[in-house]
């Protein structure tokens, strides 16, 4: 008996995390410009800061 009852429940514990994993935030949420840094992630750059020298080869003078 229990192991129907946790199965019936298990089933609609999936049924409903797949409907609702659907659900998405309109564009007015997810475009703002104060929205909240939830993992901490930064803009990455592809400028490091710092001084930079250009390779040759000897053999092109």
């Amino acid at each position: 008996m229990n192991s129907i009852f946790f199965g019936v429940i298990a089933i609609l514990s999936l049924f409903a995390f797949f409907k609702l994993a659907k659900v998405k935030a309109s564009s007015k949420q997810t475009n703002r410009s104060n929205r909240i840094n939830r993992f901490g992630n930064q803009e990455s750059s592809n400028i490091i800061e710092g001084e930079s020298e250009d390779i040759t080869d000897e053999k092109e003078k």
